[in-house]
C-alpha cells in the first residue's frame, strides 16, 4: 500500500491538498493520475507533482515505481502540515526530527548578535510557541523536555556573551537582606 499527498495548486486560491491510499505498484498509481487529469481540466486545479509526495505503507517493490516528486521510506520521518509522520518511526525518532527543527531555527537568529532584552523576546515570540505547538503533539519525555529547555537558556546565556545576567525586580532588590534583598 502506498499513501499519495497531492498538491493541486491554483493561482487565485494558493493549493489544495488531497491524501490517496492506493496499493502499490505502476498500474495502480499510473490509474491514479490519469483519473485526477480531467478533474484538473475541469477544475482549474493544476497538479503539482513536485510538490506531491508518495509514501512507502507496505509496497514490495516501491523503488521501482515511477515518481516525478518526493518519494518516501518506510522508517523516515516527513512533515505533512507541520506534523511529524512516518510509517514505522519510533516517538523518539520523531522528537529528535522537532529537536534538529528548532536547532536550526535557534542557530538561524545567531545569538550573540543581539542584546540580553532582544534575545528574551525572540525565545518569547518565535520559540517557546514552536515548542510547546509540538508538546502537544507529541508524547514527550522529562528528558526531552530538558533538551528543549537547555536549547532555549544556551540561546538566551550564550557563552559568548561573558555579562549573563539575572533579570530581577527592582523591589525585590531593593528590599532589606533578611528580607532576600541584596
Amino acid at each position: 500500500m502506498v499513501f499519495l499527498s497531492m498538491d493541486f495548486t491554483k493561482l487565485q486560491l494558493g493549493s489544495l491538498m488531497t491524501l490517496i491510499f492506493a496499493k502499490a505498484d505502476k498500474e495502480n498509481v499510473d490509474n491514479i493520475i490519469d483519473t485526477l487529469v480531467p478533474f484538473s481540466e475541469a477544475s482549474g486545479l493544476y497538479i503539482n507533482r513536485k510538490k506531491s509526495a508518495l509514501v512507502d505503507i507496505s509496497a514490495q517493490d516501491f523503488q521501482n515505481i515511477q515518481w516525478e516528486g518526493t518519494k518516501i521510506e518506510k522508517g523516515t520521518v516527513f512533515r505533512h502540515l507541520g506534523y511529524p509522520l512516518g510509517i514505522n518511526v519510533s516517538n523518539k525518532d520523531k522528537i529528535e526530527w522537532v529537536m534538529r527543527k528548532v536547532q536550526r531555527k535557534v542557530s538561524m537568529w545567531y545569538s550573540s548578535q543581539w542584546p540580553l532584552h532582544a534575545r528574551i523576546r525572540i525565545v518569547q515570540a518565535f520559540l517557546q510557541p514552536y515548542v510547546m505547538y509540538y508538546l502537544l503533539l507529541l508524547d514527550w519525555k522529562t528528558s526531552h523536555i530538558r533538551d528543549f529547555e537547555c536549547l532555549l537558556k544556551s540561546f538566551l546565556w550564550n557563552k559568548k556573551h561573558s555579562r549573563a545576567m539575572v533579570l530581577s525586580a527592582c523591589d525585590y532588590v531593593c528590599q532589606p537582606r533578611i528580607n532576600g534583598g541584596l
